[in-house]
């Protein structure tokens, strides 16, 4: 199976519990894996053969950035679901980082990771 990659998308939103999470916002960080075939793209060189990436991005960002979500992992629920969707995709991997979670701790980031198949949203 082959992997479409987007790696560290950087968007500010307004995501979280505490109402200054809602009011400031804060800078999370994106890493997905889109699984599907690229051979008919490869074989064609043609971009109406695959996933674009770059509508895959645009649909990421807008989901982040639209609506507040309380936690992280209802926004990657939303944006698994309509990745499945929109595109052509057996299998998707999403990880969200909230490298500055208000939270009593030394660390580098909170991470969430959800592993989602295309008979999920069968």
């Amino acid at each position: 199976m082959d992997i479409i990659r987007l790696k560290n998308i950087l968007i500010y939103a307004r995501h979280g519990v505490h109402q200054g999470e809602n009011e400031l916002g804060g800078q999370f960080e994106i890493d997905l894996e889109c699984f599907t075939d690229l051979r008919k793209a490869g074989r064609a060189d043609d971009l109406a053969q695959t996933v674009d990436y770059a509508s895959i991005y645009n649909l990421v960002t807008k989901i982040f950035t639209q609506k507040s979500y309380k936690l992280i992992e209802a926004v990657g629920e939303t944006i698994c679901e309509s990745l499945f969707q929109q595109f052509d995709l057996e299998k998707v991997i999403i990880r969200i980082r909230k490298p500055h979670a208000p939270m009593d701790a030394i660390l580098d980031t909170v991470e969430i990771e959800l592993l989602r198949s295309a008979e999920d949203y069968a």
